[in-house]
């Protein structure tokens, strides 16, 4: 009984080696894995940076057209017309 109970730290300890050795195999394969995953998100971007660049560039090339509002000789009619329109309501209440 006596050589079992000292057989047994033994082993615990031995399992406890084991299972530290799988996980510093794991650690290890995933910073691989992270690795391969960084170089690929570099090859992957790189391309998009420099098509975004590129589409900058253009954008800034093309000439900017004023942003400026035009009325149509209809669009001021209609406009002069409610402002008489307002006016006149405005100075009919002086008049009753």
């Amino acid at each position: 009984m006596r050589g079992a109970m000292e057989l047994e730290p033994e082993l615990l300890l031995q399992e406890a080696r084991e299972n530290v050795e799988a996980a510093q195999s794991y650690r290890r394969e995933l910073g691989h894995r992270l690795e391969g995953l960084r170089e690929a998100r570099r090859q992957v971007r790189l391309p998009c940076v420099v098509v975004w660049e590129k589409r900058m560039r253009n954008c800034g090339a093309l000439p900017k057209r004023p942003r400026t509002f035009s009325w149509t000789a209809y669009q001021k009619y209609l406009y002069w017309l409610m402002c008489l329109v307002y006016l006149l309501s405005w100075m009919t209440q002086f008049l009753t």
